[in-house]
């Protein structure tokens, strides 16, 4: 039987225990896409313990950023800075990744710049037009992504995430629900899983051979017209041929259309309702393992109870990422260990923090007011 505390290795990678701090974004970085004293805070409270740190969505390109002060790996003057995070994680002992994204139409825009690539013009916000790419915008964004993945192993990174979740960019080709071209990147879903695959292809082409590729996935979304769970199987079997070596699995729960100040918008959440149980995608998690054979990340309200336990002991989960439940409390996961559950200062699921990040100021939390510590 597993256990949380139990070591895992991937490719010539040890990792201490089976717990991740999966990406969360902050807003904690400057304008510039540059790690802060705040970052630097966030992270080292939150990596005591864990096995895994992820760091949140860092953008490829300039105009790819979630919110105005996301971290970057567009250019190379922001190597020193996730240099000196990377350096912050590992001290602390947990092995360090940084997940790698464009979040399309779904940006903050900036001043002078309100159009954001999408596959299909679908628009998510009524202050962003979406605009289709060209072969010029996919060439380009395949380019970035690798060029952004060398840096991080350059910073020193142990691995990177490629985000292909979370209806972001890479998610929107993914989605039947957001993709509805007619070349060579639309289509089912082995077509519409084509820049994904030339992502990765042209990422593990610029990486050693034994450099982790993480890539985090939608299981489901569960929105009418969505990517289903059968289609996620298919891509994912694909990215692991291409040299994806663990599937973050996270999901959609909840979404749809909404008509905004006259404008057609579609919206979705990764959050799990408070209604819901934890653990509620784990199933979703174990088929994955089973029918791609390699190790996964569940997610999921796991900070509640013996749910990561029970994932990693009965559900063949190899690793479980505790994110909202780590806002709050950052000793979360030093409590699980020594099994001093009753002490952890519980999130009461209030969606503060997705709240804030979405009225694009820095991340705050109803029950931690000392954040970033």
């Amino acid at each position: 039987m597993t256990r949380l505390d139990q070591p895992l290795k991937i490719k010539n990678v040890h990792i201490r225990n089976r717990l991740v701090l999966p990406p969360i974004t902050t807003g904690y970085g400057s304008a510039e896409g540059l790690v802060t004293e705040d970052i630097l805070h966030f992270y080292t409270e939150r990596s005591r313990q864990v096995g895994l740190t992820i760091v949140e969505a860092t953008a490829v390109q300039s105009n790819g950023c979630i919110v105005p002060c996301s971290l970057g790996l567009w250019n190379d003057s922001q190597i020193f800075g996730m240099a000196t995070l990377a350096k912050a994680i590992k001290a602390q002992g947990a092995l360090a990744v940084v997940q790698l994204n464009h979040a399309g139409p779904k940006c903050s825009p900036r001043e002078n710049e309100k159009q954001r690539l999408s596959p299909s013009g679908i628009a998510f916000r009524t202050d962003v037009e979406a605009i289709v790419m060209d072969a010029q915008d996919i060439a380009q964004l395949i380019d970035d992504f690798s060029k952004a993945a060398v840096r991080a192993a350059k910073a020193g990174f142990d691995g990177v995430e490629i985000h292909g979740a979370h209806l972001y960019l890479l998610s929107q080709f993914l989605s039947p629900l957001t993709n509805k071209r007619n070349d060579r990147y639309g289509g089912d879903a082995k077509g519409r899983a084509t820049l994904a695959l030339e992502i990765v292809r042209s990422v593990r082409k610029n990486l050693e051979p034994e450099y982790p590729i993480f890539f985090r996935i939608n299981a489901e979304e569960k929105i009418e017209g969505g990517q289903t769970f059968e289609d996620a199987l298919v891509i994912a079997k694909l990215l692991a041929r291409e040299g994806v070596d663990v599937f973050d699995v996270s999901l959609i729960t909840q979404g749809g259309w909404e008509e905004i100040d006259n404008k057609r918008v579609l919206v979705g959440s990764s959050a799990l309702p408070k209604d819901q149980p934890s653990g509620a995608n784990l199933s979703f998690t174990t088929v994955f393992k089973k029918e791609i054979k390699l190790p996964v990340i569940g997610v999921g309200k796991l900070g509640i109870g013996q749910a990561a336990a029970n994932a990693v002991k009965n559900q063949n989960i190899d690793m479980v990422a505790i994110g909202r439940q780590m806002i709050c409390d950052p000793k979360t996961a030093k409590k699980m260990l020594d099994k001093k559950d009753a002490d952890i200062i519980l999130c009461d699921e209030c969606l503060k923090c997705f709240a804030t990040i979405g009225k694009s100021v820095p991340m705050a939390c109803k029950v931690n007011k000392n954040l970033p510590f």
